[in-house]
């Protein structure tokens, strides 16, 4: 006797319950905050900790690679990934077909292809 398992037909409803539950939390939440926008007053300056703010132009923080530190730490991966990486999309293309055939010959080895 092949029976279906109850939780197979309701999981994707109680998923979608639960789902429509937190918007409906996330929704009331919302409307809790202030009402109130003055447009042109202190509400809508940049707040800098109590600080004068500087003028527009000065505000930007002017950096090489805003990543710059996770590279440099990463110098030693990224450093031969990057030579061997052409730029042509047609070269990622060949090395995404061979690590997916590479991958289906594993699976089909193993029985579960």
């Amino acid at each position: 006797m092949n029976t279906v398992p109850t939780l197979t037909f309701w999981a994707p409803l109680l998923c979608l319950i639960a789902f429509l539950i937190v918007i409906a939390i996330t929704y009331a939440y919302r409307h809790r905050g202030e009402a109130g926008y003055k447009e042109g007053t202190e509400q809508t300056e940049v707040f800098l900790s109590g600080e004068d703010v500087p003028e527009e132009g000065l505000r930007h923080i002017r950096a090489h690679n805003m990543y710059w530190g996770f590279f440099e730490a990463m110098k030693r991966y990224y450093d031969p990934t990057v030579r061997a990486h052409s730029g042509i999309v047609n070269d990622f293309l060949i090395w995404l077909l061979a690590l997916t055939a590479v991958a289906g010959l594993a699976l089909f080895a193993a029985g579960l292809f």
